[in-house]
C-alpha cells in the first residue's frame, strides 16, 4: 500500500514517542481486553499478546497487515471482540500521541497520519469480521442443508409407505381445497402423484401446497415442480415439516372477485390501497405509499362493503414490500356488532361464491 508506506515515513520521524509508548499501550490493552473480552485468561499471555502486536503495528519496518488479520479471525473465533478493544486503546493513544506534539512543537500532520493509519488497522480487522461471519454464514448453511436433506428423505419415504393415505391441500382464494392423491413414484427429491379425481385445476406451478398423511401428526409443505392437467399427474419438491398458516387463523378470510378500494389514516395523513382479503379480524391490503406507516401503528381504517361503510381502529402487523407495491397486513381493534355481522356475512357469501366458482373448474 503506497499510502501506508507513506505515513510510515512520516511517523517514523516520531518515532521517540512510539519507541517510549510501548508500555503504556501494553498496560492499557490489557486492561480493555480483560474488560471487554471478560475472559479468565492470565495477565501475561495478555501483555505478551500486547507487546507483540505494538511490535507489529508500530515499529514502521514490515506490513502489519497480514499478521493483524489473521489475529482478527483468531480473535473473532474465540468471541473476543478485539476491534472494539483496540479503538480504546487507539483513541487513548491518539490523545497522548496530541499532546507530544504539542509539547514538541510538532505539525498536525503527524496526528492527521496518525489517525489515517488507525483507521487502516481497524478497517483490517473489519474485513477479518466479516470474512468470519461468510465462514460461519458458509457452515450454517452447509448444516442447514444437510438437515434439509435428511428431512426430505424422512418425508419421500413416509409418503412411499402411506402410497393412498395422502391429502394435498391448496387454498383457491383463501378456501380450502383438499385433493385425496396417490403415490405413483420418487425420482430424486421429487414425488408424482396422481390427482385425476380431484379438481387440479386449481394447482398452479412453483406453488406451495400441503400435505396431510394418514396417523402423521405434522404437515408437510411443498413446492408444485410440474401439473400434468390431462393426466391428473402432480410433481412435488422442496419438501419440509411446517404447520399450515391458514389453519391457525381464527376467523374465515376470503380473497375479493373485484378491487375494493380503502383509506388508512394515520395522524390525519391518508393512504389509498385496495383491499385483497377480509374477514372479522382484519384486512390483507396492497399499498403503494407506506412512507408514514411501520409496523405496530395504529391506523384509522374506512372502506364500504356491500353498501355499509366500515370505519374502525386497526393496528399493522406486518408490512411485505412487493416491488413497486407494499402489503399490510391489519388487525381490526374496535370492531362494532354491526361491523362484525355485515363484515362474516360477507365472507359467507363471498365463500360461497368461491366454492361455486370451483365447482366449475
Amino acid at each position: 500500500m503506497d499510502i501506508t508506506k507513506n505515513i510510515f515515513n512520516s511517523l517514523i520521524k516520531t518515532d521517540e514517542f512510539f519507541r517510549e509508548y510501548k508500555e503504556k499501550f501494553v498496560k492499557e490493552f490489557s486492561s480493555y481486553f480483560t474488560k471487554i473480552s471478560k475472559k479468565t485468561i492470565p495477565e501475561i499471555r495478555i501483555k505478551s499478546l500486547a507487546g507483540n502486536l505494538y511490535d507489529e503495528l508500530f515499529s514502521f519496518k514490515n506490513s502489519p497487515f497480514d499478521q493483524l488479520y489473521s489475529l482478527g479471525l483468531k480473535m473473532y473465533e474465540t468471541k473476543v471482540d478485539i476491534r472494539a478493544v483496540l479503538s480504546k486503546v487507539f483513541m487513548v493513544m491518539a490523545k497522548d500521541f496530541l499532546e507530544y506534539l504539542i509539547q514538541e512543537d510538532k505539525d498536525i500532520i503527524y496526528l492527521k497520519n496518525f489517525i489515517s493509519l488507525i483507521e487502516i488497522y481497524l478497517s483490517t480487522l473489519d474485513k477479518a469480521n466479516i470474512d468470519y461471519i461468510d465462514t460461519l454464514q458458509e457452515k450454517i448453511s452447509e448444516i442447514t442443508g444437510e438437515k434439509k436433506t435428511e428431512e426430505t428423505e424422512n418425508i419421500i419415504d413416509i409418503l412411499k409407505v402411506k402410497k393412498e393415505d395422502i391429502k394435498v391441500i391448496d387454498y383457491f382464494f383463501e378456501v380450502p381445497v383438499v385433493c385425496k392423491a396417490k403415490f405413483l413414484r420418487a425420482e430424486g427429491r421429487n414425488v408424482f402423484f396422481d390427482v385425476s379425481n380431484c379438481i387440479n385445476k386449481i394447482f398452479e406451478k412453483d406453488h406451495y401446497v400441503f400435505i396431510k398423511v394418514e396417523n402423521l401428526n405434522k404437515t408437510i409443505e411443498c413446492k408444485i415442480k410440474e401439473i400434468d392437467y390431462n393426466r391428473g399427474i402432480l410433481i412435488l419438491t422442496d419438501f419440509r415439516y411446517a404447520p399450515i398458516p391458514q389453519e391457525k387463523r381464527r376467523y374465515i378470510r376470503v380473497r375479493l372477485s373485484k378491487k375494493l378500494p380503502v383509506v388508512i389514516i394515520k395522524n390525519s395523513t391518508e393512504v389509498k390501497g385496495i383491499i385483497d382479503d377480509i374477514s372479522v379480524g382484519g384486512i390483507g391490503v396492497f399499498l403503494t405509499d407506506t412512507d408514514n406507516l411501520t409496523t405496530g401503528d395504529t391506523v384509522d381504517i374506512i372502506f364500504v362493503l356491500d353498501g355499509y361503510t366500515v370505519n374502525v381502529l386497526g393496528q399493522i402487523r406486518y408490512l411485505s414490500s412487493l416491488g413497486r407495491t407494499t402489503r399490510a397486513g391489519i388487525k381490526f381493534l374496535n370492531l362494532s356488532g354491526r361491523d362484525e355481522e355485515i363484515i362474516g356475512e360477507f365472507a359467507t357469501k363471498r365463500q360461497f361464491e368461491i366454492l361455486k366458482k370451483l365447482r366449475q373448474l
